[in-house]
């Protein structure tokens, strides 16, 4: 991390906005913060860490950050400039602070902010962070180190650089986490206590399940233990039901004697079994006999019971056979029954039809003669109706010409009326385009006058513009002739004001001068000196010396008052300068303004020339739209015209139609009416015809179904007649009254064909020999089955007494075998719980050398810090000083404790650092802060270094040392890394020439950057 420029407002000391640009003071790579006690050196290094981390660098808090001497509503702000390799970034701080209200009075606490930027390489930012949290947090990746390592890397505050040093091995502990990461040791010393902890656990855990085996073996052996013996000695030596096995051999001891009282109960589970198996053939046996003496008594039950039903079954078997014969009729009775039926319906239909044709002769007119003679009471003979038919045809045909006539009178006097109404339309439009025409004519002359209007004011623009702008200068310059007097008369009164102050300086010069000269004797009295020759006369005695006088004027006043005559004199020049050229101001608005410099005149005037040119303007803007709408009404009125020549033609064309069309509808409706009659209509005759014809076409085909039907019943009573004859029944009455339905048929000869089969099977039943020698009464099975059912009930008791000994025996041998299997792991656990746990408790610390792990690594870091520090101490020293690690706080080697002490090579013996001086304490502590910049470079990845500050601590080392010091700086220097040094020894002013003046005043500090002042 490499700062750049550095821009500080409203913080600490710094009231008014002050910049440091590192840049200009990183050519000679060393340069000096110097200035008065408090004026605020640190609090630049204060600035720079908190506008990294936003912490400062010493012991100051971050609150009360904002500058005592800044005004009430001033920000405070800190912005650097940074780089890390070849990116630039700007980052910006406000610190927590109070502000006063935006409204109201009182105050409001402002929470810190914070914003990071990437610059380009045109210098436009990006924003990378807006959050304090996250600006840190970028911070920290980019420049590679923590605020902690920051502190002992890059700023080495006051009074602090030195701790690694002076502070105890605890202390230096607590300091070397800070700056190193090495919380993962720690971490895995609690992860290793964990670990043991586990591992104890579970070792516990396996022990109380081994305890629990033996306990449920011992739970599962008591149902089944034998009664404990009488005798006290056999007690004392054999495991009670409540007795727990202590270990492996005696769970082993419970496995064999379940397996003993396993066996007792899988023999009295046998013997139970025979005793069953016995008693259930002997009621198998009986249960046989007594189920065929039942089969016999059923089947005669039944066979009884069939022959009852013999008679109604013979009834069955002659009603069948009735139905059977007279169903060979069915289809002959059907077909006379249809026959019938038909020349009924077809009798009835016909004289329904009759009454139709009467009713649609009696609604026709002018029918021919055949038709109104017609006799339709009964159905007319089919020849009668045929000529009726075609005379009625033909007199329609007749009739239907007649209505085509009609039709087209009616078409006529349809197209006369539609003439006439166009005929009148062709008026309308007519007249309308008259009306039209007339108006237009109105508008055309209106339009030219508007046309002409409008071509003038059109020419009349050039000079109305140039008369308006005329107008508007003279107004503008009109409203400037007061300002431009009132400005004359103040510029003029200034001027005199002016040489009143010369006049005035000039006199106080000269007053002050002459008393100056008056009092040039006390001046010359201060300069003798006793036996010394006087400037003026040269005598060597000076009895009486002149004194000064009380308003005695010094050279100071003098030189006073001619800087205020110089600075009155060139007030007065400039106020001359001013009266000229505000009079000359003033000329040119008066000519500007001409004869008018009346304002409010000028300005109407303008006014009125600004509006008539709008008007004018406005006015020609209408030409082109009044040049086109000429155009359009010229168009219009050719159209007009054009409309009211169609319109005459139209009107004489259709007058002749409608006399046309008017004659030859008069002269078709003289001929319908010679042929019907003034009454009837030619339309309403043809359409009664219709119905008429119709009822006399049904007629016709009625009397040819009214012939058909009666011979299909004669032919079906005749064959009907033939089938009886050849059949017992007497008549069709007879055999339709013997007919049933297949379903009724086939259900009586199912149950008839069952009955049979029932009482052949009955009989097969009893004849059969297994039925045979029988005793009368049913064999009894009720002891028997008793029997069986209790020595089932015993061989169920005994064979749940020999699974609960078989279930006893699996949970007992599987508890022992789980036992014997899990104690080998139960040893393995606890051996590793207690290897864990040793190695836990050394990484940990608590056994001998008593050291952590984390503080053995922090020892390697301290290590490598002192190889680093003795590089450049030896230096420093002159080969005198080194510093040593040692065993503090533990035995262990060479890395394993934290204590530092001091190799003399002058005495060769080492002591304490504490017995260093001053100087020599200095060197030690830069040493060995540079030693811990150096390891914390090397350890953050290689982060580059490119500036360092301290603060303070040089004024303790002699001129020699102080060189040797130098020299290590130098070598720094020339590595490429930029130092800055907070000092007030005068041989440091001397060396370095470049550096930052802070300087303290009433209203806070300033900086002065560039040469340092000798002191």
């Amino acid at each position: 991390m490499k700062p750049h420029h550095l821009a500080i407002e409203a913080f600490g000391p710094y009231a008014d906005p002050v910049a440091i640009d590192f840049d200009a003071l990183a050519g000679e790579g060393l340069f000096l913060i110097h200035g008065t006690t408090g004026a605020g050196k640190t609090f630049l290094l204060d600035a720079l860490c908190f506008a990294l981390y936003g912490e400062v660098s010493g012991e100051r808090s971050v609150k009360g950050l904002r500058s005592d001497h800044a005004p009430p509503g001033a920000v405070p702000r800190v912005s650097l400039t940074f780089s890390c390799g070849e990116a630039r970034y700007r980052v910006e701080r406000v610190p927590a602070h109070t502000a006063p209200k935006a409204r109201g009075q009182g105050t409001t606490d402002r929470a810190p902010q914070a914003v990071l930027f990437r610059l380009g390489a045109s210098g436009a930012e990006q924003a990378v962070a807006a959050k304090t949290g996250e600006v840190t947090k970028e911070v920290e990746g980019l420049v590679g180190l923590s605020v902690a390592q920051f502190r002992q890397v890059i700023l080495l505050p006051q009074g602090r650089f030195a701790e690694v040093l002076r502070a105890k091995a605890d202390d230096r502990e607590a300091l070397l986490r800070s700056l190193f990461d090495t919380e993962i040791y720690e971490r895995a010393g609690w992860w290793l206590e964990e670990q043991a902890r586990a591992a104890r656990t579970l070792a516990e855990e396996l022990d109380r399940e081994q305890e629990l085996r033996r306990r449920l073996a011992a739970e599962t052996w008591t149902p089944h233990a034998p009664p404990p013996p009488e005798a006290a000695g056999e007690a004392a030596t054999a495991p009670g039901a409540a007795d727990v096995p202590a270990d492996q051999a005696g769970l082993d001891r419970l496995v064999e004697r379940i397996a003993a009282v396993a066996a007792d109960r899988e023999a009295a589970l046998q013997q139970a079994t025979a005793a069953l198996q016995t008693a259930q053939r002997n009621l198998a046996a009986l249960e046989a006999l007594a189920e065929r003496w039942e089969r016999r008594a059923a089947a005669a039950a039944r066979l009884a019971e069939l022959e009852a039903k013999g008679p109604a079954v013979d009834d069955y078997r002659q009603r069948l056979a009735r139905a059977e014969k007279a169903e060979a009729l069915r289809p002959s009775l059907e077909a006379e029954r249809a026959a019938r039926a038909e020349l009924g319906r077809v009798e009835q239909g016909l004289q329904g039809q009759l009454r139709e044709a009467i009713r649609a002769r009696d609604a026709a007119r002018a029918l021919p003669i055949s038709v109104q003679m017609l006799d339709l009471v009964a159905l007319p003979p089919a020849e009668v109706l045929g000529t009726a038919s075609t005379d009625l045809a033909a007199r329609g045909a007749e009739v239907r010409e007649l209505v085509k006539k009609a039709g087209e009178a009616a078409q006529a006097r349809g197209r006369a009326a539609a003439a006439l109404r166009r005929a009148g339309e062709a008026e309308a439009r007519k007249a309308q385009a008259a009306a039209r025409l007339e108006r237009l004519a109105a508008e055309q002359e209106h339009d030219l006058a508007d046309l002409t209007r409008a071509r003038s004011a059109r020419d009349q623009l050039e000079g109305l513009q140039r008369a308006a702008g005329e107008a508007a200068v003279r107004a503008d310059a009109a409203s400037a002739v007061a300002p431009a007097r009132e400005r004359r008369a103040a510029a003029e009164t200034a001027r005199n004001g002016a040489d009143r102050r010369v006049s005035e300086a000039t006199a106080t010069l000269n007053d002050l001068r002459r008393r100056q000269i008056e009092g040039m004797a006390a001046r010359l009295a201060r300069a003798l000196a006793s036996g010394g020759p006087c400037p003026v006369c040269g005598s060597t005695e000076h009895p009486t010396p002149a004194r000064p006088t009380v308003d005695a004027v010094s050279d100071t006043a003098i030189a006073a008052a001619e800087g205020s005559l110089a600075a009155a004199t060139t007030a007065a020049k400039d106020a001359a300068v001013a009266l000229a050229n505000a009079e000359a101001a003033l000329m040119a608005v008066l000519e500007k303004a001409g004869d008018t410099i009346d304002a409010p005149a000028a300005r109407r005037s303008a006014e009125a020339a600004r509006q008539a040119l709008a008007a004018a303007r406005d006015l020609a803007d209408t030409v082109t739209p009044l040049e086109q709408r000429t155009t359009e009404r010229e168009g219009q009125r050719q159209l007009l015209e054009q409309t009211l020549q169609q319109a005459a033609t139209a009107i004489a064309l259709e007058t002749r139609t409608e006399a046309e069309e008017n004659e030859r509808a008069r002269h078709l409706a003289v001929q319908v009416a010679a042929a019907l009659g003034e009454e009837l209509e030619p339309g309403a005759v043809l359409q009664a015809f219709a119905p008429l014809e119709t009822a006399l076409k049904a007629l016709v085909a009625a009397g040819s179904a009214h012939t058909r039907a009666a011979s299909q019943l004669e032919q079906a009573a005749h064959r009907l007649a033939g089938e009886l004859a050849a059949s017992p029944f007497p008549s069709p009455e007879a055999a339709a009254s013997e007919l049933r339905e297949q379903t009724w048929r086939e259900e009586v000869k199912r149950r008839i064909e069952k009955y049979e089969q029932d009482v052949i099977e009955q009989r097969a039943i009893l004849a059969a020999p297994e039925l045979a020698d029988l005793p009368v009464q049913r064999p009894d099975t009720a002891a028997a089955r008793a029997a069986a059912e209790h020595a089932d009930g015993a061989r169920t008791a005994a064979l749940e007494r020999h699974s609960e000994a078989r279930g006893a025996q699996r949970e007992i041998v599987r508890l022992a075998g789980d036992h014997r299997a899990a104690a080998a792991e139960l040893e393995a656990r606890q051996e590793q719980a207690e290897r864990v746990g040793t190695v836990a408790r050394r990484c940990q610390g608590k056994t001998a050398p008593y050291i952590s792990l984390q503080r053995w690594v922090l020892s390697a870091y301290l290590a490598d810090i002192c190889g680093y520090a003795n590089q450049r101490l030896t230096l420093m020293t002159s080969g005198r000083y080194q510093l040593r690690l040692t065993d503090e706080g533990g035995h262990g080697g060479r890395n394993a404790g934290l204590g530092l002490r001091v190799l003399d090579a002058y005495t060769g013996e080492e002591r304490e650092v504490n017995s260093l001086s001053g100087g020599e304490t200095f060197q030690a502590s830069l040493a060995l802060a540079l030693g811990v910049a150096d390891t914390v470079q090397a350890h953050a990845g290689g982060v580059p270094l490119e500036a360092l500050f301290i603060d303070e601590g040089f004024g303790s080392l002699d001129p020699d040392n102080l060189q040797l010091a130098m020299d290590e700086l130098d070598r720094l220097r020339e590595g490429g890394r930029m130092i800055g040094l907070i000092s007030h020894v005068g041989a440091l002013r001397e060396r370095i020439r470049g550096g930052i003046e802070v300087i303290a005043g009433e209203r806070g500090s300033t900086l002065r950057v560039g040469l340092t002042a000798l002191p």
